[in-house]
């Protein structure tokens, strides 16, 4: 019936929109069938409202004034998830393979970086209670909460998408090629995504997993 929770400050700004755009078309649902009645149902009053000027201007200028509002708010949110004038806390490579995930995040201040694969783990004889099949991973992407993070996603065979609805991101990992994007989290938890380009035959066991920790949960596990 709607958008999964947003967990992101950019999640948020196009459920806004999205809400904002129901809004609308809602208010203009109920103008259309409040006059669509009278043209059917009371054909006196239908006929006045027929020689009348000011209804023939109301009907051409306000539609544009809806567009002009919905233009406006869909492209303010736009640009604030594309852009911002803070320097991000942490940048992520993401680069997507056949049929996994490698993340790379830079370390302290100088050159260093940590680098790791995110495969799929299958379902074992073993497994615990709870185990969610194609959504489980053996190491999943750490990031902080309630910070700005950039995200930087390639490919190095096809063409791939890293992202996740609780997010509201989806960016296309293009071999040569680099796709930035932003997120901020506001609340700690796992948020679960799938690649979302057909990129071979196990494209279905390539789930994107984020895990949303406290700042100093994070600095810990960086060690």
């Amino acid at each position: 019936m709607s958008f999964p929770e947003p967990l992101t400050l950019q999640a948020y700004n196009l459920q806004v929109v999205y809400e904002y755009a129901l809004l609308l078309s809602l208010f203009v649902m109920l103008i259309v069938s409040w006059f669509l009645r009278m043209a059917v149902f009371n054909r006196i009053t239908c006929a006045t409202y027929l020689e009348c000027p000011f209804l023939e201007l109301f009907w051409g200028s306000f539609p544009i004034v809806l567009l002009v509002v919905m233009c406006g708010i869909s492209t303010y949110a736009l640009y604030v998830n594309d852009e911002t004038y803070k320097s991000p806390a942490l940048d992520v490579t993401v680069t997507g393979h056949q049929w996994y995930w490698s993340y790379k995040i830079m370390v302290g201040e100088g050159c260093d970086y940590m680098e790791w694969d995110s495969r799929l783990v299958l379902r074992e004889e073993g497994s615990e209670i709870g185990f969610l099949d194609l959504l489980t991973v053996d190491r999943p992407l750490m990031v902080p909460i309630n910070v700005l993070v950039r995200v930087f996603v390639t490919s190095e065979d096809v063409i791939h998408s890293w992202g996740a609805p609780g997010m509201g991101i989806k960016m296309d990992a293009i071999p040569g090629r680099l796709t930035r994007g932003l997120f901020e989290l506001k609340l700690p938890g796992i948020i679960f995504g799938m690649c979302a380009e057909l990129c071979g035959a196990m494209h279905s066991m390539m789930p994107t997993i984020v895990e949303g920790v406290p700042l100093a949960v994070y600095e810990s596990w960086l060690g």
